[in-house]
């Protein structure tokens, strides 16, 4: 009985899949016990985040207090102004002092805002590392091959998930091509 290359491709390389799969149950992780390290990861990233956000909290009440004091003082500075009013011209002087903390009210706007986006996106840079970690570590498992490269590589390992699914395309087009067509009834 002749048998058709392709099928014989294809039946080497299933009774090949086949053989490995034994030799990768010894160090196989279920992908359950996977997700529950990624979500303490996240948890972990999460708390971090809060930690940080806390320490953003706690400057944020200082300055407020610093503020108070700063308005303070401006109070004391405004009633030497008025007695030295002979000296100085008090309409000139106010507009100069409105203007200063008009520029440090913008200024820690500003500030705050900065450094809310620089959390959030170094959240989601966090989230983007570790699910590339993730895709990698399922490719290296498929391939029965331990992960060669370093954890905080991420481009390298995104350059091995695009090739494994390049890899993987290739294969699937060729299975398709290599399907003989059904006969007609």
């Amino acid at each position: 009985m002749v048998v058709p290359w392709e099928e014989y491709f294809r039946l080497a390389l299933q009774e090949k899949l086949s053989t490995k799969l034994p030799e990768q149950a010894e160090d196989y992780i279920p992908p359950v016990l996977r997700l529950l390290e990624k979500r303490q990861e996240l948890v972990d990233a999460d708390q971090a985040l809060q930690a940080q956000k806390e320490v953003f909290r706690t400057r944020m009440a200082a300055l407020k207090q610093r503020w108070k004091q700063l308005e303070q003082k401006e109070r004391e500075l405004k009633g030497s102004f008025i007695r030295f009013d002979k000296f100085l011209r008090r309409a000139q002087l106010q507009e100069r002092l409105e203007a200063a903390r008009e520029r440090t009210l913008h200024w820690e706007s500003k500030w705050i805002q900065i450094q809310n986006t620089a959390a959030e996106k170094t959240l989601l840079l966090g989230r983007c590392r570790m699910a590339v970690l993730n895709l990698f570590q399922l490719v290296c498992q498929h391939q029965g091959q331990p992960p060669t490269l370093d954890i905080e590589d991420t481009e390298g390992q995104l350059e091995q998930v695009k090739l494994f699914m390049q890899d993987l395309s290739a294969m699937l087009a060729g299975l398709g091509q290599a399907e003989p067509a059904a006969p007609a009834s």
